[in-house]
């Protein structure tokens, strides 16, 4: 760490001494040939770029020797991509058409490596920070889940997990900002703990993503981006606020960056608080509250001809109430409470606290995320290198004991140091390869009063190569990887009160001897794009992976309060080995956009949780919950992902998208008919959206929308039956709505920002078949099985920006 420090340092007292290029020119419209206000320039190599001003001009300083991408995007418009050579061109302008779709759009997904998602073999998409504020959602996954082959497994509006292709947990990994995010893997209750108002895009690999970033990733990569850096001389900033009527959820944000003679910064915080959340069947949904009270992060740097570094961090605080859904006779949701020293019972959930923003105590969770991280990148004539490094510490904490409140039953203490370093050599007759090697070293300290896992420390690495090449049709890209995953697990007790406990306390018996052993393996992937025509691509790509078993796989052996489940593990677990294969094709005319992928992904050694069966037959229960396993078979994955979009080159301000996504799945190793689906796999869904957009009216209004669309979502009736562990799901249809734009002065400076948008227009009661609260308990009165999902919601976000000069 104190060599990687020493080596920015140099070149930061280097840099002082070189000559420094720049690129300058102007934005304009096509149809019109106005000033394009506002569009991004950005230079995915070096992340760096600017932002047109109310001329349509742009300047990028600070730029090294050397050949790069200009990427120009601005909503609506379609997305530029262009090479340039520096110091040979000093000035350069663009022209950009009206367009919904961006095929060309550049994609650096947590690495050095750019990839073009039209050259790219594997299925990408991206949501830009347009896109999410005209999408209403109440987390990070909420963003991203109506994305083709994304969906969700939540509990509540506040904790979701991203699942890719019905593949989630340690099979899809997060990167943030070019580091592995290492803190949702326990449980499907567990989240992503990143600030929602700080992400700036969000890139998602369908498929065999895992080979540049690590093992695990048999369902993909998502790529979490904060803001670039604000172009030389300037200081930027916005304040958004966000309400959201169905559970009175009241956000607030305020972020502001600099640029100064390549001294970069970028500060933010933000908070949100938020009520039970409410439907026509439940009414308020007593514990689904949350409330994040202070989060804060930034990035500190220096953007200079050599490259740049920037030092990230992160403070991320979230707390959650427990969804239990018990209910007395009469419906009502009621509250676990101690009637006595010895005695525990339940009351009616007191109002003040169904309808307020009150947290019980006895029946929540409390997560903390801390981390640093410093990202470098190194200009080496026609070479470059990346060098990322970080430190992270998760705190999870959850309470769950009525005689003592406020004293957690679990405590995860999860630490995580990260490296990622990769070497692109030079780019040689269209081919493009880079070098790399990438890892982890972890460490979990049990600080509750109860043991869910036992205490490991856990170390893996990985050798990479990957490699592109160009020819005049074809795009060939592809590589190999090698892994090795050293897992050290401690011994586990149990005390005379039955808790489970990571240290030998008076009178504990040794319940899990310990467990030390190391995976290795091979990943590999390679595919190409072919040109038949200059409208018409056709992609294909072949992959291997691996991912070894968790902790929680191997070793669980007690009550999860968040999962209402009693979780066995399997210490004969085997790592699981996927073959995938996609095919696809895109179709790109001036008014038509169609795309089409299919895939297949054989898994051997899948392992899934399935529900303990007593011998009569009925669920095994202990302290009140049902009892999971883990168990493994091999498993099929097939599924398809289309969307087809018409935008008129008559009528660009209309643009008609309908996508389809579905996933059907197989357990190979199935002896009964009830058997043979994998569990909490996503419904077949389609979505039809209409939406009208205009770039400016009455010299006050820009960037003007209006959105329709209808999610349907099919009957989800391929379901693990056998053992109780799953009930077949009704399919559902919502209705959602939206409309916002830029509100401009004189000056043609944005004043302020707004969008509004309405969810479950209808509101319909319905529930999703990965809602964890689909399986609570039913409701006596109304005989129906667990809680309901958000009812109607309007969701209105004000964003005011401000700009000034350094």
């Amino acid at each position: 760490m104190r060599k990687i420090i020493s080596f920015c340092l140099y070149f930061f007292a280097l840099s002082s001494a070189l000559a420094q290029h720049t690129l300058s020119g102007q934005v304009k419209h096509q149809e019109n040939n106005e000033a394009v206000i506002g569009a991004t320039i950005f230079i995915p190599e070096l992340r760096t770029g600017a932002t047109t001003d109310v001329n349509g001009s742009y300047r990028l300083a600070n730029l090294p020797n050397g050949t790069f991408t200009i990427q120009v995007s601005f909503i609506s418009h379609k997305t530029i991509v262009q090479k340039v050579t520096l110091p040979g061109v000093q000035t350069l302008d663009f022209t950009m058409e009206n367009s919904v779709n961006s095929l060309e759009e550049v994609i650096v997904s947590g690495s050095s490596t750019k990839t073009i998602i039209k050259e790219s073999p594997i299925p990408i998409a991206a949501l830009s920070r347009i896109q999410w504020l005209q999408t209403p959602s109440t987390n990070l996954i909420d963003a991203v889940a109506k994305l083709p082959g994304m969906s969700q497994i939540s509990t509540g509006v506040g904790l979701s997990k991203p699942i890719i292709r019905g593949l989630g947990f340690n099979r899809v990994i997060t990167m943030h900002d070019g580091v592995r995010q290492e803190d949702n893997q326990w449980g499907e209750e567990h989240s992503i703990q990143v600030d929602e108002y700080s992400i700036d895009r969000y890139e998602i690999i369908r498929g065999a993503g895992s080979l540049m970033y690590g093992s695990d990733g048999l369902g993909g990569v998502m790529s979490i981006l904060s803001p670039r850096p604000v172009e030389e001389g300037k200081i930027v900033g916005r304040v958004l606020t966000n309400y959201m009527t169905n559970n009175n959820m009241v956000g607030l944000s305020a972020q502001v960056a600099g640029n100064k003679n390549g001294f970069v910064w970028h500060l933010q915080t933000s908070r949100k608080d938020a009520k039970n959340y409410r439907n026509p069947v439940d009414g308020r949904v007593y514990n689904s509250n949350f409330q994040e009270p202070l989060n804060f992060n930034g990035f500190l740097g220096l953007n200079k001809k050599w490259g740049y570094s920037r030092l990230y961090f992160v403070r991320s605080f979230q707390r959650y109430s427990i969804v239990t859904g018990t209910r007395n006779e009469r419906g009502q949701f009621t509250k676990a409470v101690a009637l006595n020293d010895s005695t525990d019972g339940f009351i009616p959930a007191p109002a003040n606290e169904l309808n307020g923003r009150t947290f019980d105590p006895s029946n929540s969770q409390r997560l903390g995320n801390y981390k640093v991280s410093l990202n470098n990148y190194f200009q080496l004539g026609e070479s470059s290198l990346s060098v990322n490094l970080s430190y992270a510490q998760n705190r999870r904490v959850e309470f769950g004991n009525v005689f003592a409140p406020g004293v957690a039953d679990l405590y995860l203490f999860l630490q995580t140091m990260y490296y990622d370093a990769r070497y692109n050599l030079p780019a040689r007759k269209g081919w493009e390869t880079t070098l790399g090697t990438n890892g982890m070293r972890q460490n979990l300290d049990n600080r509750g009063s109860q043991t869910l896992y036992p205490n490991y420390n856990l170390f893996d690495n990985g050798i990479f190569v990957f490699t592109k090449k160009s020819y005049d049709r074809l795009k060939l890209s592809g590589g190999v990887r090698y892994d090795i995953r050293n897992l050290d697990i401690n011994k586990l007790y149990i005390d005379p009160e039955g808790l489970f406990q990571a240290q030998p306390v008076p009178g504990a018996i040794e319940r899990f001897p310990g467990f030390q052993r190391t995976y290795q393996n091979i990943s590999a992937s390679a595919g190409g794009v072919y040109n038949l025509t200059s409208r018409l691509a056709v992609r294909a790509n072949a992959s291997r992976g691996f991912r070894a078993p968790t902790v929680p796989e191997l070793s669980s052996n007690g009550e999860h309060a968040g999962t209402f489940r009693y979780e066995i593990g399997n210490l004969k677990a085997l790592p699981e080995v996927a073959y995938q294969g996609d095919l696809g094709a895109t179709f790109e005319a001036k008014s038509v956009y169609l795309d089409v992928s299919i895939f297949q992904n054989s898994i051997q050694n899948y392992t899934y949780s399935e529900r303990v069966l007593s011998p009569a037959g009925q669920d095994s229960i202990i302290n009140g919950v049902p009892v999971f396993r883990y168990a493994q078979g091999n498993a099929r994955l097939r599924g398809l992902e289309a969307t087809f979009t018409w935008n008129p080159v008559g009528a660009r301000w209309l643009n008609f998208t309908q996508s389809y996504s579905s996933v059907f799945t197989r357990n190979l190793a199935a002896k009964e008919p009830a058997a043979r689906y994998l569990p909490f796999m996503p419904a077949p869904r389609w979505i039809t959206q209409v939406k009208l957009t205009r770039d400016s009216w009455k010299n006050r209004l820009r960037n003007i929308y209006l959105s329709a669309d209808m999610e349907i979502t099919q009957r989800q009736d391929r379901v693990l039956l056998a053992y109780n562990t799953e009930t077949e799901t009704p399919g559902y249809t919502l209705v959602n709505l939206g409309v916002g734009g830029d509100i401009v002065s004189n000056s043609k400076h944005t004043l302020f920002s707004i969008y509004l948008a309405a969810t479950n227009l209808f509101d319909v009661a319905y529930q999703s078949h990965q809602s964890r609260l689909k399986y609570l308990d039913a409701n006596p009165v109304t005989g129906r099985q667990g809680v309901y999902s958000m009812g109607r919601n309007v969701s209105i976000r004000l964003v005011i920006p401000f700009e000034g000069k350094l």
